[in-house]
């Protein structure tokens, strides 16, 4: 598979979240209010933008059962809803098995321990474990008097299912009593937020594969509010991992690639591996280092840059800056445009607020996007203000890998 469709694939994988319960049991009490729970969690996510998957809705006739279960297994993230009906439950215990069979699947399930479910005392663990070591003989005598001559059959496979599962049991029983999580009945927003946060913290390793185009005036006398923001930001680009695209410019170009450079040295990383420079044909770029990609003079000097970037950041600006955010509207790149810096940078900020494009702009909303808009006096306000605007990168190329729908592979 190649590189672009197996990044793709991740992606993916990290934006989808499995639900595994017990379902088709709304004539009970504890059955309508499992199903209620399961909704309200649905729902949240969904409000956040993550494709929620459950079984009563994916399935449909002609679909395998197993090979959902078995897709279940391989999620990324599984919120288990463990009832007694599901510790029961041959389905159910399926996709427990099949969840515990990948690794690293500790840090990715979120138990949620309904009160029928009696995992915690001594008793009830040996009763659940008594239940499948029963259901066990049961299948070896099915395997071993009925169908030992046709291992094929598909009462053989159940039967090879329930002896997993059952060698299998106490140990899903000992993780999902020994897991630390929320349980939404008692404190839905703090469940929410748990599997949310996890999800981020996973999503910063995604980083080393995003792209950052800074531009910005390109004289070798900027402006001190400039120049203390270009330097802040190549700091920052580095310590967030991200890669660097310039234009190869003296002035903002060159100040941000001597600190991202900088800082690329101390982490022991390949500076050719995190910067690129994008220049016209027959010319070098001001600041010697990373790698060098040539275009072709005029538009594609912008275009080019572009089809590398995932977000542009605006530094200042004489008319060059502006017309690289009318490219990347073009191409529905987002853009930051650092206000405080004036020139060109303030002219966008002031037009994007005038028509706010809010899927292009992820989460972000207008509120906080006006709150860049602070003024600059020295190196520390500077440091401030880029750390807002980095809140904000990290927050739509969050918001442009994991939860914008992916095309199936």
């Amino acid at each position: 598979m190649p590189i672009d469709q197996a990044f793709q694939k991740i992606l993916k994988n990290m934006n989808e979240i499995y639900i595994s319960y017990a379902w088709k049991d709304n004539n009970s009490e504890l059955g309508r209010q499992r199903e209620e729970l399961v909704d309200k969690i649905c729902e949240a996510l969904i409000s956040q933008r993550y494709n929620l998957i459950r079984d009563r809705n994916h399935l449909t006739i002609g679909k395998s059962i197993q090979k959902f279960m078995q897709e279940i297994g391989r999620g990324n993230y599984v919120i288990v809803v463990v009832s007694d009906k599901y510790l029961r439950s041959e389905y159910c215990m399926f996709e427990a098995i099949e969840i515990i069979k990948h690794k690293d699947y500790e840090q990715k399930v979120f138990p949620v321990v309904l009160e029928d479910a009696n995992i915690y005392s001594k008793e009830g663990k040996s009763d659940y474990l008594k239940y499948w070591q029963e259901q066990r003989e049961k299948a070896e005598k099915l395997i071993n008097w009925e169908l030992a001559s046709d291992v094929d059959s598909a009462m053989h496979n159940v039967a090879a299912k329930i002896i997993d599962i059952s060698l299998k049991f106490e140990e899903f029983v000992f993780f999902i009593s020994d897991k630390l999580s929320i349980n939404p009945t008692h404190n839905f927003n703090a469940f929410i937020n748990q599997l949310i946060n996890t999800i981020r913290n996973d999503a910063v390793q995604l980083r080393s594969q995003r792209n950052i185009l800074v531009a910005g005036t390109g004289n070798f006398h900027i402006p001190d509010e400039v120049n203390w923001c270009a330097q802040q930001l190549g700091e920052k680009i580095a310590e967030y991992d991200y890669k660097l695209i310039t234009g190869g410019w003296e002035g903002v170009d060159y100040v941000v690639a001597d600190k991202f450079a900088e800082k690329i040295a101390q982490k022991n990383l390949r500076l050719s591996e995190k910067l690129t420079h994008v220049v016209p044909q027959g010319k070098q770029p001001v600041f010697k280092g990373g790698k060098i990609e040539y275009t072709e003079p005029g538009i594609n000097e912008w275009l080019d840059c572009l089809q590398h970037s995932d977000l542009v950041i605006l530094v200042g600006g004489v008319g060059g800056t502006y017309e690289t955010y009318m490219y990347a509207k073009q191409e529905k790149i987002p853009v930051i445009p650092i206000v405080c810096t004036n020139g060109d940078a303030k002219k966008v900020f002031d037009e994007m607020l005038q028509n706010w494009d809010s899927k292009l702009m992820g989460n972000v909303s207008p509120e906080k996007f006006k709150s860049l808009n602070q003024y600059i006096n020295d190196e520390s306000t500077a440091a401030d203000v880029v750390n807002d605007v980095m809140d904000i990168v990290n927050e739509i190329i969050f918001a442009k890998i994991m939860l914008q729908p992916v095309s199936p592979i």
